[in-house]
């Protein structure tokens, strides 16, 4: 699209010229430049103002476990392997197959930039952080003015980059720059294949699509699978609806073209995967089902920092503008395509209104749809699909597709953009628009301050950062560690750590396992292999510090000998014989690699073949202008804000570091919704102070969740690492929902700074079945270790329990009862009772068998039959061998009355046995039931007595316990 006024003119409609005038027309449009590239530009530089106005990047987000990979490669590149798949120096030298899995273009691009004068690897990654930006801006103005005009185009790049995931939460909160550039790259990708699919793009367009989706799967493997599945569906949505239909088979050649490319990566990678641990879905951290966001997270605006944080907390929201300015265009579209599917939003002349051509129109409804979907799979009542969908899970966090829907929403603000009238005051509201989407997003362009200085990156240093952070491989948790290896726990080896750090060869002989008499001399090392001269008096087990893992290959004189793996460390070891021999052990390709290989190289003359036989655009194709408005009236407003902006911005705001952002002083937390103050002390002296917390919601219905926050605050420095808990509970010691945390705030006490409080978030399931009540919160600090909880100090510093009593909940009934399967019901039973209306629905008994002075916990599930059910307490009972009642707990299930239930109400209702005093106990199985009653015992159907027999429990008693009884 250009800057051409396209008013109406003879011989067209709505402004569409006639094909000699367009022709004309063609080369003025060439020889004009698009100044809203500058724009786009412009913006691109804002939202990369922080990373270009601090040197260095942080060590507290991943943005260091990118520096350390791309550092890595760059060292294996120097040492002359040009696609390494081994990281040589990771997990603590032992090595890393990390390239094999993890998609690497952004550390090939970091490593391009460190060849540019002044720029180290830091410099490089930071550099590809701002690549990432730039290509964010320019490949959403041009796939915005391609579909709704340049001014459109103008706004739908602020609104995309400057959306919060993609300025602020993906490269500084997260700082994870693979993802950061893979969704930087969705909007030229939608670009090229929205020039393909229409037929203007011609040879570019398909070159253009089958490199952006290559280099988007080849940035990060999961968005590049989310990137493809979204391509895949415009090109479906195009070629359904016409628009695409006679461009079909050059799409689909796209799609098959850019993973042939790119085969050498995940070829091997799919096929090698049974080979590495790569356990990063269920239980924990990575299950998707703890990472779901409510809408009124999606829809809020954007926090303000406290940088008296140790991690500043931030929202995973949409954007107030961007959703905002999505809306009109989403609405017409939806109201226009009730009326009449796939037309322009406005029947009225040019000069009133600007028409979206149907093209446009079909493209902006798939944007619309896609978005909704996206939020919708970023909410709670997705949960079936991420269940059933096979690989979903491995996507492990919902608010990953907060990047996409943010170009589906950026492309909807730009749809709206086009709604406004042909007024003067057209470019002055546009204007007014994107000072909105700038302002609202200025809190974003504050992220907290980093250190100058990062630091080495030489495998010494690599390797020393892994001692100090434990995050081995630079991962987390071992995800692509060889199978087999590391099944005890690891610790560096001091002679090879030792010379990672000194200059000279690096030494992965294990010398303390040579014969006497045997030596081991490094005659030739690279990055992927050693090559030693050896010489001993006897046959012997060479054994080295590196892990086993598929491609490594030894030989001895050049012949090839087997290689086995040392238990349990999983280290490479190999027989030589006795005399003098030469040793090569070297990092090679497997046939999945070479398959791989073969693939990639295979697709290049396809690829060229395609370039060449693809017919060019017609003239009719190519020639139209464009039926939106010119950029001339809207530019001077469009550039005058923006670079009024960055005036307020330079001058006015950043000299003032608390307007944006705000500090809490040591000892507070201002972010706190509530301030409350409770100290705990652990055995070492060590003292860890409560600050406040946020409860947002105190009325929360059964079976639900809420969200608790928690501020803590390190009064001394602590020499352990303690765990949380926060219980729902009534009374104490019977929990109704309840998380703990390994690592409060996800950082180990020991590392809590004296300075800085640790914000701890919950997120509390009430268990199903939980009838309504006034409930509390309960917190504490324990030792999982020690087996022991903290003491509360009070203000005299005495101890007055172990835990807190924070807040009350009220827990409403809930819309819907539970289903009995979401019950946890191990144990069902089904005994009606008639005359009462009640149902058991069975019971949860977790331990048959219990260690005493320990306690026994059961949880009994009751059903009304009907309102008001005709009953006054149930009874539950502990007999002995000779039928002998030894406990007894009396009263309406969970204190909650029997004239309180509704028809088809379920109700859960725990016990916790303890054996104190007057109970008296002696190691045996013991009978346990229940009795239910009125004003008199109550005989549940088809029975002759009141009690109800439901299982056995068998009490060890430590003080008479015979070791041979069963």
């Amino acid at each position: 699209m250009t800057g051409i006024d396209t008013g109406q003119r003879p011989g067209s409609a709505y402004g569409q010229p006639t094909l000699g005038f367009s022709r004309l027309c063609v080369g003025v449009r060439a020889r004009r430049f698009d100044w809203a590239l500058l724009l786009a530009l412009a913006l691109a530089l804002v939202a990369a103002a922080p990373f270009l106005s601090r040197p260095g990047l942080p060590h507290a987000t991943d943005a260091e476990l990118h520096v350390y990979r791309a550092a890595e490669l760059g060292h294996t590149l120097r040492a002359g392997s040009l696609y390494p798949r081994w990281a040589p120096d990771f997990y603590f030298g032992y090595g890393y197959p990390i390239f094999n899995y993890y998609a690497p273009l952004t550390y090939y691009l970091a490593n391009l930039f460190d060849l540019l004068p002044g720029v180290d690897v830091v410099g490089g990654v930071k550099a590809v952080f701002v690549l990432g930006l730039v290509v964010a801006s320019l490949g959403t103005y041009l796939l915005g003015r391609e579909l709704f005009g340049p001014a459109a185009g103008v706004l739908a790049a602020a609104c995309f980059t400057l959306a919060p995931y993609v300025v602020f939460i993906d490269p500084h909160a997260r700082g994870d720059l693979a993802e950061h550039f893979a969704v930087c790259l969705l909007p030229l990708a939608f670009y090229a294949f929205r020039r393909l699919m229409s037929g203007m793009g011609g040879r570019a367009a398909l070159l253009g699509s089958v490199l952006a989706l290559a280099a988007l799967v080849f940035s990060h493997n999961l968005l590049g699978l989310v990137a493809s599945a979204l391509l895949l569906a415009y090109w479906a949505w195009a070629v359904v609806f016409g628009v695409g239909r006679r461009r079909a088979g050059w799409g689909a050649l796209a799609f098959a073209l850019a993973p042939s490319l790119i085969a050498f990566f995940w070829f091997p990678a799919l096929l090698e995967r049974g080979d590495v641990k790569l356990n990063v879905v269920g239980p924990g951290h990575f299950d998707f089902h703890e990472h779901f966001l409510s809408l009124g997270e999606l829809l809020a605006p954007t926090r303000l920092l406290d940088l008296g944080a140790t991690a500043p907390r931030y929202r995973f929201n949409l954007g107030l503008a961007q959703w905002l300015l999505a809306l009109p265009a989403a609405g017409a579209l939806l109201y226009a395509g009730l009326r009449k599917p796939f037309t322009r939003l406005s029947p009225t002349p040019p000069h009133l209104h600007t028409p979206i051509p149907s093209s446009s129109s079909t493209a902006l409804l798939y944007f619309v749809l896609a978005g909704l979907g996206m939020v919708f799979l970023m909410l709670p009542g997705s949960t079936p699909i991420w269940e059933r969908v096979p690989g979903m899970a491995y996507l492990q966090f919902p608010w990953r597709l907060l990047g996409p829907a943010n170009l589906m929403l950026a492309m909807c603000a730009a749809g709206s953009a086009v709604l406004l009238p042909v007024r003067p005051w057209r470019g002055p509201v546009l204007a007014v628009v994107l000072g909105a989407v700038l302002a609202l997003a200025a809190p974003g362009l504050y992220p907290p301050m980093w250190t100058p200085d990062f630091g080495g990156t030489a495998p010494g240093d690599i390797v020393q950062w892994e001692m100090r952070s434990l995050a081995l491989g630079t991962t987390s948790t071992g995800d692509f560690l060889p199978k087999g290896s590391a099944r005890v726990p690891m610790h560096p080896q001091s002679s090879l750590v030792e010379s990672i750090i000194e200059p000279g060869p690096v030494d992965r002989v294990n010398r303390a396992s040579l014969p006497d008499g045997a030596s081991v001399e490094i005659a030739e090392q690279g990055a992927l292999y050693d090559r030693f001269a050896v010489s001993t008096p006897k046959k012997f087990v060479l054994r080295l510090f590196t892990f086993h893992f598929p491609g490594w290959r030894a030989y001895v004189d050049g012949d090839e000998v087997e290689i086995g793996k040392a238990s349990p460390e999983g280290f490479i070891t190999l027989w030589v014989p006795e005399g003098q021999h030469e040793v090569l052990v070297q990092f090679e390709d497997t046939p999945p690699r070479t398959a791989g290989w073969i693939i990639s190289v295979a697709s290049l003359p396809v690829l060229i073949a395609a370039l060449i036989l693809m017919p060019s655009p017609t003239a009719s194709l190519h020639s139209p202008l464009s039926p939106f408005p010119s950029l001339l009236s809207s530019f001077p407003w469009l550039a005058g804000t923006l670079l009024l902006f960055a005036l307020l911005k330079s001058w006015v705001i950043d000299p003032h570091d608390n307007w944006l952002r705000y500090t809490s002083p040591p000892g507070q937390a201002w972010a706190a919704q509530h301030e409350q103050r409770a100290t705990f002390h652990d055995l070492d002296g060590g003292q860890i102070e409560l600050l406040g917390y946020d409860l947002p919601r105190q009325r929360v219905r059964s079976g639900g969740e809420f969200t608790v926050r928690l501020y803590w605050h390190a009064l001394t420095p602590l020499g352990s690492n303690y765990q949380s808990f926060l219980h729902l509970a009534r009374p104490l010691h019977l929990v109704w929902g309840q998380e703990d945390h390994l690592n409060p705030g996800d950082l180990p006490t020991k590392r809590w700074p004296l300075d800085k409080y640790v914000w701890d978030e919950y997120e509390i399931e009430i268990l199903p079945g939980t009838p309504p009540g006034e409930y509390v919160l309960n917190l504490g600090l324990y030792s999982g270790a020690g087996g022991y909880r903290l003491p509360r100090l009070d203000e005299q510093g005495q101890p007055v329990g172990d835990s807190l009593v924070l807040a009350p909940v009220e827990i409403l009934r809930p819309l819907r009862q539970p289903k009995v399967a979401d019950l946890g019901i191990t144990h069902p039973v089904t005994v009606t009772f008639p005359e009462a209306g009640v149902t058991l629905l069975g019971y949860d008994q977790p331990y048959p068998k219990v260690k005493l002075p320990g306690a026994w916990p059961i949880t009994l599930f009751w059903r009304a039959d009907r309102d008001q059910p005709a009953a006054r307490s149930r009874d539950l009972v502990i007999l002995d061998q000779e039928g002998n009642e030894v406990w007894r707990v009396s009263g309406p299930p969970a204190h909650y009355a029997f004239e309180m239930w509704q028809a088809g109400e379920i109700v859960r209702d725990p016990f916790l046995f303890t054996a104190t005093s007057p109970v008296s106990l002696v190691t045996a199985k013991y009978p346990f039931g229940v009795t239910l009653s009125a004003d008199e015992p109550l005989v549940s159907q088809g029975a002759d007595e009141p009690f109800v027999l439901l299982g056995r429990v068998k009490f060890r008693v430590k003080e008479n316990e015979n070791p041979d009884e069963e």
